[in-house]
């Protein structure tokens, strides 16, 4: 019985041992420099975000967001505004630091939900949707409080229904704070 106890006490100090990196939550909000599908298209995002510090391998890390996004079309009298609540897990590439400046490259491709079928001219088919993001950006400051990016930002059902015309951001400015 002793030996099992010293495993367990072994893996209770290994775990408590990953949990001692200090988590990080912070928010970012995104607005639609260029649109494409369907244009134009004006709006925001506002994404909150965890980093557990948990899942990090040389300079890749991978962190989660979610959050609640409103677009309006500008040209369409119908159909005109969309809300969409998605969640995500994103993987980030850092690169070497500039001085102040952490450079990165980041993926996501995550589950949202489109409060309509339609938006604009647009038959999205489902109100299910997966969001995919790619982009580029930095973490400002010697304490990385701040980033600043662009991304493309894209919707879509990926064919679940017969209707996928989704909804493509080619350009979004992204400004986030990182709380702790």
């Amino acid at each position: 019985m002793i030996g099992h106890q010293k495993y367990f006490v072994l893996a209770l100090l290994l775990a408590s041992g990953s949990c001692l990196a200090q988590a990080h939550y912070g928010a970012n909000i995104s607005v639609p420099i260029v649109s494409k599908e369907p244009s134009p298209t004006r709006g925001f995002q506002l994404m909150l975000n965890y980093d557990p510090q948990l899942f990090q391998w040389r300079q890749f890390n991978v962190y989660f967001d979610g959050g609640f996004s409103q677009f309006h079309q500008t040209q369409t009298p119908h159909n005109s505004t969309i809300s969409i609540y998605s969640i995500a897990p994103v993987v980030r590439y850092t690169f070497k630091r500039h001085g102040a400046i952490l450079p990165f490259f980041e993926l996501s491709v995550g589950i949202s939900y489109l409060n309509q079928t339609r938006f604009a001219n647009r038959n999205l088919g489902i109100h299910f949707a997966f969001q995919d993001r790619l982009g580029v950006g930095a973490l400002l400051g010697g304490a990385e409080k701040f980033s600043l990016g662009i991304h493309a930002l894209h919707y879509s059902n990926s064919h679940l229904a017969a209707h996928n015309s989704g909804i493509s951001l080619p350009m979004v400015l992204d400004v986030g704070y990182r709380f702790s």
